[in-house]
């Protein structure tokens, strides 16, 4: 019995040990912000923490960090060929499906399928006498010249005008060089406080909300399909547990609010770009303010 507990002990030590060595797997995330003012990706980052934490105990420990700044295009490249990146989020395409393993959960509930307009002040009155679909289409819509968007933008018949980026877009409203710039209801209060001071002509438009399913997902490299079964087993443990849906409101629940959305005129358009995988029949995972 004395050389069997011994061996135990032994055992129980090298258990020990092994795991206190082992290395956390290194999570590697794009897109990271453009500038100090960009807190678009607060939301997504700290959700895919959440995920993760949520299977430390039978999947070990890890690390985040920002890939850098990079461009869509550059950051999914990397992530194909399984370097520098290993997971990032944005919108989906067929093509993105195909080269990638899609989480098919939206990360923010398809919230940025709800769009209001930042405008200039003294153009009020331009969007105010807009009843129809057709009247809207006649004004210019801002967009990131590399941003889906766009192709959602144009299959819909509208006047696209394109900046190379971010920050540059606020500066092109401000200049006049479009009408309005098109944002998720969970970016534009956020934008217009943190941009008020610097462009005191800055606008919530009131009276529209643009619709159109526009859900984004988690990928990783088809090289990592442990890592993508992990983060989607993460979320859908949040999404039972409820924490999915707290982590939500607690980011958005002030601007759902402040938007106003039941108050506007919806106008819908179709994303060309959705896949036919998309879960759009499971309402649990989209967020309906009409509901």
């Amino acid at each position: 019995m004395g050389i069997l507990f011994k061996v135990c002990v032994v055992l129980l030590a090298c258990c020990i040990s092994f795991f206190g060595r082992a290395d956390a797997l290194q999570i590697t995330y794009f897109p990271a912000p453009e500038s100090i003012d960009d807190t678009r990706f607060d939301y997504a980052t700290e959700l895919l923490k959440k995920a993760l934490e949520k299977t430390v105990i039978p999947d070990g420990p890890f690390k985040m960090k920002s890939g850098g700044k990079m461009n869509v295009g550059r950051a999914f490249q990397f992530l194909e060929e399984g370097r520098i990146v290993n997971v990032g989020w944005s919108s989906p395409t067929v093509e993105r499906e195909e080269k990638f393993i899609p989480i098919l959960i939206p990360i923010n509930k398809g919230l940025l399928g709800y769009r209001v307009f930042l405008i200039k002040k003294q153009n009020r009155e331009k969007f105010s006498s807009i009843n129809t679909l057709q009247e809207l289409k006649k004004l210019k819509v801002g967009q990131g010249h590399v941003w889906n968007d766009v192709e959602v933008f144009k299959a819909n018949n509208f006047r696209v005008v394109t900046g190379p980026d971010y920050e540059g877009l606020f500066e092109m409203l401000s200049a006049e060089r479009f009408d309005y710039f098109s944002r998720g209801i969970n970016e534009a209060p956020k934008e217009y406080e943190e941009r008020k001071d610097k462009f005191p002509n800055l606008f919530i438009e009131q009276r529209i909300l643009l619709y159109y399913p526009w859900p984004k997902y988690f990928f990783t490299s088809k090289k990592t399909p442990k890592l993508a079964e992990r983060i989607e087993r993460g979320l859908r443990i949040m999404i039972k547990d409820g924490s999915f849906e707290k982590h939500f409101m607690m980011h958005h629940k002030q601007d759902i609010e402040r938007v106003n959305l039941k108050g506007r005129k919806l106008f819908k358009i179709h994303n060309p770009l959705l896949p036919p995988t998309a879960p759009v029949h499971q309402k649990e995972l989209w967020f309906d303010p009409f509901d």
